[in-house]
């Protein structure tokens, strides 16, 4: 596949990506869904034959136990838990603009077949600003435009 259909492929998907969304988390008992303002991870799924695919992936947050922040990933379509991202993994880091404290971690994007429950990390309360990006298995996924955004615990 030449470099142009990618470049567009990306291009598009970098388009679709760059309307500044919320999404609120789906909380469990127990937990504080939290409202995030971001940008959400866009990009583009490759196998032996070209392009197999897209994806946009926003994050979701919820407010656990004092101090600490559940996250995971909230995919679209909803199907690429299962078929694109089923290997893919998230890379997030974190600055808390309140108190200084940063922070990052790696954790995967799916597990059978649907979104994972994510990552607990110890943001602390106050406003809270991310980037995050999807790792591929074997260079099979690619970010396009990687997701960075905000929370307020």
């Amino acid at each position: 596949m030449g470099r142009k259909i990618i470049a567009g492929l990306g291009a598009a998907a970098a388009a679709g990506a760059l309307t500044l969304g919320a999404a609120t988390a789906q909380a469990a008992p127990g937990e504080q869904a939290l409202n995030v303002e971001q940008i959400p991870n866009t990009g583009i799924t490759v196998g032996s034959n070209g392009v197999t695919g897209g994806f946009v992936a926003s994050i979701l947050a919820s407010a656990t136990e004092p101090g600490v922040t559940q996250v995971s990933l909230n995919t679209t379509p909803t199907e690429s838990c299962s078929t694109n991202l089923r290997d893919a993994r998230v890379g997030i880091s974190w600055t808390n603009k309140s108190t200084g404290g940063t922070g990052s971690d790696v954790f995967a994007a799916c597990t059978d077949g649907r979104p994972s429950d994510g990552v607990a990390i110890a943001t602390g309360a106050g406003s809270v600003e991310f980037t995050t990006t999807i790792i591929g298995k074997n260079d099979q996924t690619f970010t396009v435009v990687p997701g960075s955004g905000s929370f307020t615990r």
